[in-house]
């Protein structure tokens, strides 16, 4: 089964284009981010730029099969993320452990 897009001639190269734009503005979040957290959502947001540029590849070529590689790559990254986000749960200044400040918890006497 063949698909015609309107305006493919000028579209997919358009649309790849600005996904090469998205990954060098991304990448330089990844390499200039203040923070790890920063880091992380960079990391996922270069798989999803990757998952799209395989569907825009998938489009171009016409080979279905590239679909399966995007759909596996956007499985590992949602496992990625979740793994981010077990990572960075406990970052909070409320859930660090309190330094032992020498007191006995004897209060009051």
């Amino acid at each position: 089964m063949t698909v015609l897009l309107a305006g493919a001639q000028w579209v997919l190269p358009l649309a790849g284009a600005m996904l090469l734009v998205s990954a060098v503005l991304i990448m330089w979040r990844l390499l200039a981010g203040p923070s790890r957290p920063d880091r992380a959502v960079a990391v996922d947001a270069l798989t999803m730029l990757g998952v799209a540029g395989v569907a825009v590849l998938a489009i171009m070529r016409e080979q279905a099969v590239l679909l399966d590689v995007a759909i596996v790559l956007a499985i590992v990254s949602f496992l990625g993320s979740v793994a981010f986000a077990l990572l960075f749960r406990g970052t909070n200044d409320s859930d660090l452990p309190r330094e032992d400040t020498g007191e006995t918890g004897e209060e009051g006497k």
